[in-house]
């Protein structure tokens, strides 16, 4: 029968693990406690983005000295060594992390997932780097440190589920009123310190004489591979072979998505490849044996197409940071397929090895992802410029380099954009540091169309809409009152306000060209209908980076439009509004 671990006993295998692992374990307390502050912090302090960034490190830092020790474990050498390696290299990465903007982009954040993607899978082969490789050891290592993954994270599931209805019947039954913030401090405290340590306590040694790695294979991984993974991919196979076939007999360019679908056959067949390797050639394991023998040679005619897909995209299109990492995968997958057809003894950490200098390849330098997709759109936009300078482009050229500018502005600023724009947006870059892309394709000479626009609905409707800050101050000086005025809805109010000791009723009232404002007993016309026909940014588009503004003003009144949103129809190149919002400030003259 078994039997609970004591008290004593979790405490000499906490022990231990501190002693095996003393960098990892500072780390995470350092990372759990940042995250625990920044659980107080409000959204607009701004020392968020400190802690943050620190939890970033940390996360990375934890996983760098995780493989140096794993390594050094291996080589049995001084651990003072070590430890010079582990915090030398730390300030690297901490940097790196520092480097990202306040408000980390999407970009960085593709940058931070791939360094600890790679990270992650340095820890898988750290420690047989210096020891003679053994294939079984290898493989029983990493299913290991799957299982423990696993483990871990059902332990500490059940550890905050269990803790965290402790304090909620406590606080019902006994009625001690807890901060509700109690429940993040707990999920960080057990994801943070308890999980790090329960995982780094079941790493296996790779150099253990007393628990030498001997390869246990699972009867239920066994099934799971041989019933429900095999048969899966499979059937994707076949998809996928008979897609090239209809293309071969038609003649036919393949879709762009088709490119994500093999890619995502292929890494999972891998991970299926790994999963049975062991025992793939063990009798009455025909199947097995018939994927192990045939896989890699199966994958070359759906490498022919996925080089086919993403090259054809580049070609169009030119790199962006997917087209990068999916044209990075499939020359990857053609160096494993080689590796694996051309070798009498392949080894199967080349796999987990080679996506690791892949993904470091792609982080920094000219070769990166990010100098690559930046220099290639670029170079779009300036061949744009230059090929049709003074013309007027179609509907789809207008989208295509609005998508170009946009891109770049999101990832790396207008200012990336001034030494290829040959000074046309000069002049917009001294008014405003960030345009925006609508502006930025108003400067050019251009209409600005989203990716969402369709050619059709842009000569037949026309969409416009502001967003506001409805939480923003709003100056109204100059003016004494705002009213906001809609297509379907007329305002009314009756000695509704009073300035100057001047009782004040306000309405409006529909007109063939507007609405007409009614002050008292003035009248003055809103001619909303021949502006918004006069106005170019009317348009189907969603427009968030400019507002669009109409001022009258007469003897009496200074009147300040501003659209808020707009729709219509278009016939013969005349706008018929069908709805609207527009803000109205009034000022009194005296």
């Amino acid at each position: 029968m078994s039997k609970l671990p004591s008290l004593h006993n979790v405490l000499i295998a906490t022990k231990k693990t501190i002693l095996r692992f003393p960098l990892e374990i500072i780390t995470a307390v350092i990372g759990t406690i940042s995250a625990i502050i920044l659980i107080d912090l409000n959204y607009d302090n701004t020392q968020r983005e400190f802690y943050e960034k620190t939890i970033l490190s940390c996360s990375l830092c934890l996983v760098w000295s995780l493989s140096v020790s794993l390594f050094f474990a291996a080589k049995q050498k001084n651990n003072i060594i070590r430890y010079l390696i582990n915090l030398g290299f730390a300030p690297l990465l901490i940097t790196f992390v520092f480097n990202f903007s306040t408000r980390i982009s999407e970009v960085e954040a593709q940058q931070f997932f791939v360094l600890s993607l790679a990270l992650h899978l340095l820890v898988s082969f750290s420690g047989f780097l210096t020891k003679a490789y053994n294939q079984e050891e290898f493989w029983e290592f990493n299913k290991q440190l799957f299982l423990r993954i696993l483990t871990s994270g059902l332990y500490s599931f059940v550890l905050y589920g269990g803790l965290a209805l402790a304090i909620l019947a406590v606080d019902q039954l006994f009625k001690v009123e807890f901060d509700s913030k109690i429940y993040g401090y707990l999920f960080i405290t057990i994801a943070g310190i308890f999980n790090t340590i329960f995982f780094l306590n079941g790493i296996p040694e790779t150099n253990s004489k007393e628990f030498p790695l001997r390869l246990n294979y699972p009867k239920g991984l066994k099934n799971f591979t041989q019933y429900i993974l095999l048969p899966l991919i499979s059937v994707y196979l076949a998809i996928l072979v008979c897609y090239e076939a209809k293309i071969l007999i038609t003649f036919s360019l393949p879709v762009g998505w088709v490119s994500y679908l093999v890619l995502a056959f292929a890494i999972t067949g891998i991970l299926s490849f790994l999963l049975i390797h062991p025992i793939a050639d063990e009798n009455g394991n025909l199947w097995m044996r018939t994927f192990n023998r045939w896989f890699y040679f199966l994958l070359i005619p759906l490498l022919a197409l996925l080089f086919w897909a993403i090259l054809y995209r580049i070609n169009l299109y030119g790199f962006t940071h997917e087209r990068y990492y999916v044209f990075l995968l499939s020359i990857w997958l053609t160096v494993v397929v080689a590796y694996f057809l051309i070798s009498k003894h392949p080894k199967i950490k080349f796999i987990p090895i080679s996506m690791c200098l892949a993904g470091l390849f792609s982080i920094v330098g000219p070769q990166s992802a990010d100098s690559v997709s930046k220099y290639s759109q670029l170079y779009r936009f300036e061949n744009y410029l230059q090929k049709y300078d003074g013309k007027k482009l179609t509907f789809e050229q207008e989208q295509e380099l609005s998508s170009i500018v946009y891109f770049l502005d999101r990832n790396y600023g207008f200012e990336s954009m001034l030494p290829y724009a040959h000074k046309k947006l000069d002049a917009l870059y001294k008014k405003d540091k960030d345009p925006g892309s609508t502006k930025i394709m108003e400067s050019l000479g251009f209409e600005y169309r989203s990716q969402y626009d369709r050619k059709d609905e842009a000569n037949d409707s026309f969409n416009y809409y502001f967003y506001e800050d409805t939480d923003e101050i709003v100056d109204i000086h100059g003016y004494d009152f705002i009213i906001v005025l809609y297509k379907n809805r007329p305002y009314e109010c009756n000695n509704c306000l009073t300035i100057n000791k001047t009782n004040y009723s306000i309405k409006s009232k529909a007109t063939d060209y507007g609405q007409d404002l009614i002050i008292n007993q003035d009248t003055i016309p809103l001619k909303i209908n021949d502006f918004i026909n006069a106005t170019s940014r009317f348009r189907n588009n969603y427009d968030a980076s400019k507002k669009i503004e109409q001022r009258i003003e007469n003897s009496k009144y200074t009147i300040l439009l501003t659209y808020l949103s707009a729709d219509g129809s278009i016939e013969n190149n005349k706008k018929t509004p069908e709805n609207y919002q527009i803000k109205g400030m009034v000022g009194i003259k005296n």
